[in-house]
């Protein structure tokens, strides 16, 4: 909301959660999600909603979760297009097997420069909040092995299907990818929600 402008997102949405719900645990963690304190940060959570807004979190979520055994929701959004899948790790195809590593610069224009159609975020964020609902009731079909892609425009979901990759770096045969780094920052990929979310169970 506009008198949220120049406050810390971390805050705003606690208060915001909190708001809808006071019943509810709100954790915050107001410090950039690192190679470091990645798999700390995520220990205590039964599921994880990824809305960073960048290549390198994004990939350093993907690689956090799988190593630590944490199922995950993805999503991103660009212009008109939104994308999400969620990963079992260990059961599914991961994040690395259908994008492998960041893009390099400039391959992907910035939402500064592509823009972004507001509603996506919320859109796409819906979904996501349903696969962690799913998850932890252990009802319905996830989006495992599935990447769904929206258009706005056209106002219309399609399913990618997909597999787990022999080759994948984090998840194949013979993984490469068996600690933590960080990637280099990249071009940015706007996302459902502008934080890492996490839900725990009970």
């Amino acid at each position: 909301a506009t008198p949220d402008l120049g406050r810390p997102k971390v805050d705003s949405a606690a208060e915001k959660m909190r708001s809808i719900n006071p019943d509810v645990t709100v954790r915050t963690y107001k410090e950039r999600m690192t190679a470091v304190n990645a798999l700390a940060i995520l220990a205590g959570y039964d599921f994880v909603i990824d809305g960073t807004d960048n290549f390198a979190s994004k990939f350093l979520v993907a690689d956090a979760c799988h190593l630590s055994g944490k199922p995950y929701s993805h999503a991103g959004i660009l212009r008109f297009e939104g994308q999400t899948m969620t990963v079992i790790p260990g059961k599914s195809a991961c994040y690395r097997c259908v994008f492998n590593e960041p893009p390099p610069p400039g391959a992907v224009p910035s939402c500064s420069q592509a823009g972004v159609l507001g509603v996506m975020a919320g859109i796409m964020g819906t979904i996501q909040a349903a696969e962690a609902i799913k998850y932890i009731l252990g009802i319905g079909e996830l989006l495992t092995n599935r990447l769904l892609v929206f258009d706005a425009l056209g106002m219309s979901f399609r399913e990618v299907r997909l597999k787990k990759t022999a080759a994948c770096p984090l998840c194949g045969n013979n993984p490469r990818i068996t600690t933590l780094q960080d990637e280099a920052p990249a071009a940015c990929e706007c996302a459902a929600v502008a934080a890492v979310a996490v839900v725990a169970s009970a």
